[in-house]
């Protein structure tokens, strides 16, 4: 049975490879803290995550979020795993689930996991609904979805629903950064995992003082008031 969010434990930062990534995502500007974030974006967040722009013009960075990815989905498959696929939330996910396929198949992991495209509009032929999903639909593998941030879960919805009327069923959504703001996907049924979670990650920048301690208090605060959960409920 999946425990409510507010039971969930954060992950660890298990490695010495995970602390320099987290480092680098922040010097990078992969990770933003503060007024830069309504100076730039126009948003009232604190915490901002730009993974797109770095990324993909740094393509040693994206390979290295791809490994985080690879090895948490082996470390989920289990013993005697099925082969998995990764599909990316579109667009901005995509290219990590290609990094991850490419990763995956270059180390030759056990399970191997496999590249599959899912669109962010359908196309449509004559006489035919529209398609969304490009690969193979298999029943011996485990399809994950992955995303660059959990916040609200919406495209992640999106995105499931529409694998499941490709007939593709979605085993587990797999996230970098878990916002950890009450998205709800767990209550619903769906298994997510985040490789990193947020709250964490500020204690790992406070204690490494990388952030300031009134951006960190900031930031924590803004995560436990702006809740999506506490959101639905007023609705």
């Amino acid at each position: 049975m999946n425990q409510p969010d507010d039971l969930e434990a954060q992950p660890e930062l298990q490695t010495d490879r995970q602390r320099d990534l987290l480092e680098e995502l922040l010097r990078g500007g992969a990770v933003l803290i503060g007024d830069v974030v309504r100076e730039r974006f126009g948003l009232k967040s604190p915490i901002y995550f730009d993974l797109r722009e770095t990324l993909y013009s740094r393509p040693e960075l994206l390979w290295k979020v791809a490994r985080e990815f690879v090895e948490k989905i082996c470390e989920l498959a289990g013993p005697n795993p099925a082969p998995q696929v990764v599909a990316g939330i579109p667009d901005t996910a995509t290219p990590l689930a290609l990094a991850t396929a490419l990763y995956s198949w270059q180390s030759k992991t056990s399970p191997e996991i496999r590249y599959a495209l899912l669109r962010k509009e359908g196309k449509a032929y004559p006489g035919m609904p529209p398609g969304y999903w490009i690969g193979k639909k298999d029943a011996a593998c485990e399809y994950n979805l992955i995303d660059d941030v959990l916040a609200s879960g919406l495209t992640k919805r999106v995105a499931a629903e529409r694998m499941r009327q490709e007939g593709v069923p979605v085993r587990r959504i797999v996230v970098l950064f878990d916002r950890e703001q009450g998205d709800g996907l767990r209550s619903e049924g769906f298994e997510v995992h985040g490789i990193f979670s947020v709250p964490a990650v500020l204690d790992f920048y406070l204690e490494r003082k990388l952030i300031r301690v009134a951006d960190h208090a900031r930031i924590r605060q803004f995560l436990q008031t702006r809740r999506f959960d506490a959101a639905a409920v007023k609705e």
